[in-house]
């Protein structure tokens, strides 16, 4: 047997190696982390949400979504009323890969810069003093010391009806009243 037969047959068909991978095609979640505010392009509109390119997505091809209800503080009927495919919007993610595997965001969250700022600066446990905006069944809306006027709310504080107090009550009002330091 001659050295060309013991190797196999010899072909001419050429051999394919794998393409290095584009790192831009990395995985969203290592790429973006919760609270950080972007600026990505609005693609389209899927119902009521809305789908965003995140820079560097592939044209075409939204990684991003802001449900409606994240969209803004005002009322709005549908996104297109506010907003146009092409327009660059500023978002904060709150979650990475939701249900279909998308970067979920919030535009309301930096809409007003200076309250984004303040809410920022506040950390889990912090203990702040306020004033009692609105009194609801559900629970009481307390406008933070120092906090800039919200868009829409009369304050960004809520306390649940259960932290209002140990003893027993019927209604928030019973135990607050809106101007309540």
């Amino acid at each position: 047997m001659t050295e060309a037969t013991r190797a196999g047959p010899a072909t001419s068909e050429p051999t394919t190696t794998e393409p290095a991978p584009d790192p831009l095609e990395r995985p969203r979640e290592r790429l973006v982390a919760p609270g950080e505010v972007l600026t990505c392009t609005v693609a389209g509109f899927d119902g009521d949400d809305v789908l965003v390119l995140l820079d560097g997505d592939a044209p075409g091809r939204p990684s991003g979504l802001v449900p409606r209800h994240e969209l803004t503080w005002r009322e709005v009927r549908h996104p297109s009323d506010v907003l146009t495919v092409g327009r660059r919007i500023r978002a904060e993610v709150t979650m990475r890969g939701g249900l279909d595997g998308r970067t979920l965001l919030s535009a309301r969250a930096p809409e007003d810069e200076a309250l984004h700022r303040f809410l920022l600066g506040l950390g889990r446990g912090d203990v702040v003093a306020g004033t009692v905006s609105s009194v609801h069944r559900f629970g009481v809306f307390v406008r933070i010391d120092g906090e800039p006027p919200h868009p829409v709310y009369e304050g960004t504080g809520f306390i649940n009806v259960p932290e209002l107090t140990w003893s027993r009550f019927e209604d928030p009002a019973e135990v607050v009243v809106p101007g309540t330091s």
